[in-house]
């Protein structure tokens, strides 16, 4: 089982508690739907000793969080002790299914298998570089242009550069990749996912009614916007299968149980949103018109989109991604 900050965060409905994902990496924490308590979620590597907890507090002391929750491997004496007798210490133990809230432990049924977390350090910067030159058969970029692309410095663009390889090259006119299918393909083999949280859902009704009605759930929210991903924004760039899953970006989870969806674990979900920690999906996100003239939908770029594809289930998944990747190929899919 991977441990991460999502799985901990899920862990929460598991073991009968309640939760609202606020951020990518905030959540806050009720034992029956009503009182919440806003914590700072930090994945760690290994347990925290007793000075890494009192740093941990500090820093949430000075936002508005109640507290931390940790989502480890295995809890160390440290921070079981330290949830016993501190109510702003509260963590999940991946590895055993279990979760300390408020000095009280609560457990899942069935085995949990001995796992080691190592959260390992992302260049979103990078892997967006990659996005953009497999999406891009037009004109060389400046340096600078590819940072006004993906929402980074010129100088955060300059560092990645050279861990690029021969993927992309120098040209008069400024950065090219020489083979985009190349730079989709790392892209994928590479691509760690959008990381932060995310919630699952599920209702009753087709896929589109759905995506529709989580978009008004999403606009509920001042300046609240949903980045639709995956089937859906697969089949508006290079119709193949029929959508059968709602996947979203959003910046905090939206109200979605008022019209009509329940909160559910993840095999069982018709619905995926996720707070993502990678930075640049909403930069390199585009806006569409949709078919009746009236109304725009925000989608991923196409690679976001085969990302989240390939994570789907059924056995037309990879003839899908691959029809993405060959139009992506073909035509200016992103521009």
């Amino acid at each position: 089982m991977a441990v991460d900050s999502a799985a901990g965060v899920e862990l929460l409905l598991d073991v009968g508690l309640y939760r609202k994902i606020t951020g990518s990496a905030d959540v806050e924490i009720s034992l029956d739907g009503k009182r919440w308590s806003p914590r700072q979620v930090l994945l760690a590597r290994h347990s925290p000793s007793p000075a890494e907890l009192d740093r941990a507090l500090a820093s949430a002391a000075k936002s508005r969080y109640d507290g931390v929750y940790f989502v480890v491997g295995t809890a160390g004496s440290a921070l079981r002790e330290a949830a016993e007798r501190d109510p702003r210490v509260a963590y999940a133990a991946v590895d055993r299914g279990v979760v300390s809230f408020l000095g009280t432990i609560y457990r899942t049924g069935g085995d949990h298998p001995d796992t080691t977390a190592r959260p390992a350090r992302v260049s979103w910067t990078r892997l967006a570089i990659l996005r953009l030159c497999a999406l891009r058969p037009q004109d060389p970029l400046t340096q600078s242009a590819i940072a006004n692309r993906i929402g980074v410095s010129h100088v955060a663009v300059g560092k990645q550069i050279p861990a690029l390889g021969g993927l992309i090259e120098r040209t008069p006119g400024g950065w090219r990749a020489p083979d985009r299918a190349a730079c989709w393909d790392v892209f994928m083999a590479e691509y760690p996912g959008p990381q932060g949280l995310v919630s699952y859902f599920a209702a009753t009704g087709e896929p589109a009614e759905q995506l529709v009605r989580v978009e008004r759930a999403v606009q509920a929210r001042p300046q609240g916007q949903l980045i639709v991903s995956g089937d859906f924004a697969a089949d508006f760039y290079a119709p193949w299968r029929r959508p059968a899953r709602v996947i979203g970006y959003v910046s905090v989870e939206p109200p979605v149980e008022r019209y009509g969806f329940a909160a559910v674990r993840a095999p069982d979900a018709t619905v995926e949103l996720h707070v993502p920690r990678d930075p640049t999906i909403g930069v390199m996100s585009r806006a569409a018109v949709l078919s009746n003239g009236d109304e725009e939908r925000c989608y991923s770029d196409p690679l976001i989109a085969a990302w989240d594809l390939s994570q789907s289930t059924g056995g037309d998944v990879e003839s899908a991604v691959a029809e993405l990747k060959d139009r992506t190929m073909r035509e200016i899919l992103w521009s």
